[in-house]
Order: C-alpha cells, then structure tokens, then sequence
C-alpha cells in the first residue's frame, strides 16, 4: 500500500498568519465621517465712541463656549472616535473654545494746532496715535496619558480605537487623562520650580504651569475602559492668557499752501512693551520628568517689531 502524500490547508480563518512576503494582515481601521455633533454659544458685547475730545474707539468682549466631539472639521468629526459605539465620549472643549476675548482699538488725534502754523505747531501738530489692545483666557489643553502614540497599545485605553501605528490617519483620538482628585493647579507661570519626587525635575529653564507639579501629577490618572464614560475634548484644562499691545502712530506735515502738498511718516510697532507670553506647558502623565514645564513662548506674541514709512502727497 503506497503512503499518500502529505498536504497542507489553505489561510481558513482570520487569525491564521499569512505567508512571509505576502499582504501584511489587517491591523486598523479608521472611522472618517460627519457623524459629530458641536455647539457654540456667545454673549457679545460692543461700545463705540466717537471724536470724544479727539478720541474716538470700539470695544469688542465676547463670552464663548465652543463644545464638540473632536478637535476637527465637522466633515471628519468621527476622526477615529475614542468610543466610535458613544460618540458622546468625545465631547468637550474644542480647540478654539477660547471663553472670554477681548480687544480695544483706539484713535487718538489732539485738536491743538490742526493748521500746524509756526515751528511750535509743525511740532506739535497733525499728530494720530491708534493704539490696539487685545486680551484673551487661555485656550484648551489637555493632560494626555500617551507620548506622541499610543506605540503597542501601551496608552490606549479608548474602546474601539484605532492602532495608531496601522492607522493611514496617523494619530489616535482625542484621548484625555482624567482627574482623579480635585484640581488644585492654576492657570499662570511659576517661576524658579525644581520639582520633586521624579515629577517636573527635568526643566533647565524653571518655568512651570504648577507650583508643586507632584501634586497636580497625583491628581490625574489614564482613562480606563469600560468606566470611564467621557475622556475626549480637546483638553480638560486652560494654557496661560494671554495680552498685546499694538500701536500706530502718524504725523502729517504740510509743506505748501495749506497741507496740499506734504508728507506723512508713520511708526507702527508690534507688542509695544516687548513682553513674553509663556507657551504652552508639557502635559503627559507619560512623561513625569517633564510635567507642567515650559520651555517656549506664546506664538500668538511675536517679538516687538518696528516698521518706518513715509508717504509724500500732492
């Protein structure tokens, strides 16, 4: 009796591996759809006034919530959702819930010698000064559980959520540390912070968000599958606000046969006093050595920056 010859089984489930050099296996699938949902509700403000002793000026304030199921357009607001079964689970601040703004755009242009007549009025004279101000609370950030991604799943808690690494979006869900005690950090610069205990002692410029960072660390923990019901939001606390100070100022000059003929110089100076905004702090309960330090400054405030003119009318 002959032997019959050995055989072998074709790929007959999901699990089974596929051949070296073959098509890799399906690892990930991202969910891109406008299955979001958001709200905004503002309060706004305005006061004019016009030529009030050669002062004229607008004041805008608004009051703003911005809440939303991800940190994105609403055509791909399920961008791989923490919990694509509860989209509910992603809602929060979005990234431009900024709540309270305010600016202040003045025109300052004195009545003394309009006619600019004499050496004292060619002076003092034809003088405008437009100062704006601007001020605004600190936009979302969040206290995140991963570095960068999620790696081999060693962050992921989100049910549902797509491997980063497999993934043709690139990053994983907005997924947020949750609090785990009452929230005793608050929302401005500290300065000369050592750290302690492993926690923000990695920080060369001493600039921290916390002035105890072990504390506020202790105060949060990762999301945990299956009960925790809401990680997402762009962020669950606020960077540093922030303010500027713009301003314009021009002076005419009438050459010939009153103002006819002259010219205008003009000096516009961008953040008028120079000052540093602090940017926005490290915030990964993954990266203890960094907590709550900041290195970089605001990019919203750029350095002071001076600008010459001068324009000749006829």
């Amino acid at each position: 009796m002959s032997k019959v010859a050995s055989w072998t089984l074709g790929r007959t489930t999901i699990s089974g591996p596929l051949t070296a050099g073959g098509v890799g296996q399906f690892t990930g699938e991202g969910l891109l759809a406008a299955h979001g949902f958001g709200s905004y509700n503002a309060m706004f403000v305005t006061y004019r006034m016009k030529e009030f002793h050669g002062v004229s000026l607008t004041s805008n304030f608004t009051w703003s919530r911005a809440l939303g199921t991800a940190a994105t357009s609403q055509s791909s607001s399920d961008y791989t959702a923490l919990n694509p079964f509860n989209l509910q689970s992603n809602y929060g601040p979005q990234s431009y819930d900024i709540p309270l703004i305010v600016n202040v755009a003045a025109y300052y242009r004195p009545d003394v010698y309009k006619t600019q007549k004499g050496i004292l009025g060619h002076i003092l004279g034809g003088w405008t000064i437009s100062p704006l101000f601007t001020a605004q609370s600190g936009a979302p950030s969040g206290v995140t559980s991963i570095e960068g991604s999620c790696g081999s799943g060693a962050g992921c808690q989100a049910f549902g959520e797509v491997a980063d690494s497999a993934s043709s979006f690139g990053a994983v869900g907005q997924e947020n540390a949750v609090f785990a005690s009452k929230y005793t950090g608050g929302t401005s610069a500290n300065y000369n912070v050592a750290g302690s205990g492993g926690i923000g002692t990695n920080n060369a410029t001493g600039v921290n968000l916390f002035s105890n960072p072990a504390t506020v660390f202790s105060e949060f923990r990762r999301c945990i599958l299956g009960y925790d019901t809401n990680c997402g939001g762009y962020g669950n606390l606020r960077n540093l606000p922030v303010w500027n100070i713009d301003a314009q100022a021009l002076k005419d000059i009438g050459v010939w046969k009153e103002g006819r003929v002259g010219a205008t110089f003009s000096l516009q100076v961008t953040n008028v006093l120079n000052h540093m905004e602090p940017g926005t702090p490290s915030l990964s309960i993954t990266a203890p050595t960094t907590f709550g330090r900041i290195t970089s400054a605001a990019t919203t405030i750029l350095p002071r920056n001076m600008e010459l003119g001068i324009r000749i009318h006829f």
